[in-house]
């Protein structure tokens, strides 16, 4: 995302649709709040992960989501054994897709970084 407060906006949205908000919504307003700890990530991670798809259409908005997600919450991958591995595997298996843009492949490598610095 170019802009972080639209990328505060996507977090939140993503949260809301897979269920880690359990508050009802009646306007988009809640997409707008700055603050996001109401949620915890780890499912929307679990989420993103498992639809880190080299065939998806939605490659690119997933690894732009999971890569804002990190970013904004660097310590959900500690003490996550199983969701490192999971993550890992799937990375791994990006490295040698053809056709990801500049951008995505800077996500990409800003993921394995994550994963490597992660817990310490």
């Amino acid at each position: 995302m170019a802009d972080e407060r639209a990328g505060v906006a996507n977090l939140n949205y993503w949260a809301y649709w897979i269920g880690e908000l359990s508050d009802d919504q009646t306007s988009d307003v809640f997409m707008l709040d700055d603050d996001t700890r109401a949620w915890s990530g780890v499912q929307l991670l679990r989420h993103l992960t498992n639809r880190l798809t080299p065939d998806s259409l939605h490659l690119p908005l997933n690894l732009c989501t999971l890569h804002a997600l990190i970013a904004s919450r660097p310590p959900l991958l500690d003490r996550r054994p199983s969701d490192q591995a999971r993550l890992a595997e799937v990375l791994d298996s990006l490295t040698s897709v053809g056709g990801l843009t500049r951008t995505s492949r800077d996500q990409l490598t800003g993921l394995h970084y994550a994963l490597r610095i992660a817990g310490r």
